[in-house]
């Protein structure tokens, strides 16, 4: 099947007609009416109903609309895609990675990659989500780099392993953190309060959670979830108001514990640490990968 038998088929729903159809999409109107029926003996059926006037679609071609204009827009949304892609392929280096990484962790590798490589830029790949999800687009070659938090439970089949190049490059606490006013309604020992704390939680399918989560049940206190949402920076600023606890990434909320806007709480294995990890293909498209990969393994040694 070909994308023009769709546009074509698309066409002639709009128009009615075969004529005015064929003049839409440029072409004679018995060229037009060969493709048309060579979309109706690819898919075993009929697509219209020509006995009517303006031609009527049969209940096949009714079921069959939706689709071709899903399939038409996924096909032409993919090419622009690709066409934008290949378009930064020369001068950028595509990163997935966390959102909590992208803002906390990666500002100084940009300045240093760009300082550099005054030619070069940075993209971050916007819609990834799920740790499945990011290692795909590093397999497929949607991404350059992966960076992002991990904490040893990821297992990637042992031909993806060979395919991948790997570095520890740094570590990060999570560490439970509110604001003065609202520490200063719970008593001394916080973790022993009789009625449940304010917590502003990870969604459940972000990573971030899977990290908090086992940290809970090992409180005495209680929980009462006021907020949720997959982004540590999003709950950063709600916990600056008071709001409720928050588990957050230390390098996050360094300045804020300086002011003295947020607090960490005290208390024994409350703030669980987690590596940093960086991931590359070991056939990199480009030397301009290779130099951002140089860039973030120097983390390593800071």
């Amino acid at each position: 099947m070909e994308l023009k038998w769709l546009e074509d088929f698309a066409a002639l729903v709009r128009t009615g007609n075969f004529s005015r159809a064929a003049e839409e999409r440029h072409v004679t109107q018995p060229a037009y009416s060969r493709r048309i029926r060579a979309l109706e003996y690819w898919l075993g059926v009929t697509l219209f109903d020509r006995s009517s006037f303006p031609v009527q679609l049969t209940s096949a071609g009714e079921e069959f609309l939706p689709k071709a204009q899903a399939l038409i827009a996924d096909i032409n949304l993919s090419r622009q895609d690709l066409r934008l892609m290949h378009a930064q392929d020369k001068t950028s280096v595509r990163i997935v990675t966390l959102h909590t990484l992208s803002i906390s962790f990666l500002p100084p590798i940009v300045r240093d990659f760009v300082r550099e490589n005054p030619e070069a830029s940075i993209s971050i790949l916007p819609s990834v989500q799920g740790v499945e999800q990011y290692f795909e687009a590093l397999l497929t070659g949607v991404a350059d780099v992966l960076l992002t938090y991990d904490t040893g439970d990821t297992v990637l089949d042992v031909d993806a392993l060979s395919q991948i190049e790997i570095r520890q490059i740094d570590a990060d606490r999570l560490i439970p953190v509110m604001s003065p006013s609202l520490r200063a309604t719970l008593p001394r020992d916080w973790i022993e309060a009789q009625k449940p704390i304010p917590l502003l939680a990870y969604s459940s399918f972000s990573f971030s959670d899977r990290i908090v989560q086992p940290v809970l049940p090992r409180l005495q206190c209680s929980f009462r979830k006021v907020f949720e949402s997959p982004l540590s920076e999003s709950l950063r600023r709600v916990a600056l108001d008071g709001t409720g606890v928050a588990w957050l990434p230390e390098r996050l909320v360094r300045q804020d514990l300086k002011a003295g806007s947020l607090i960490e709480m005290e208390g024994a294995d409350l703030a669980p640490v987690v590596t940093i990890s960086v991931y590359k293909l070991r056939a990199t498209r480009s030397d301009l990968v290779e130099a951002a990969w140089e860039v973030l393994c120097r983390q390593s040694g800071a």
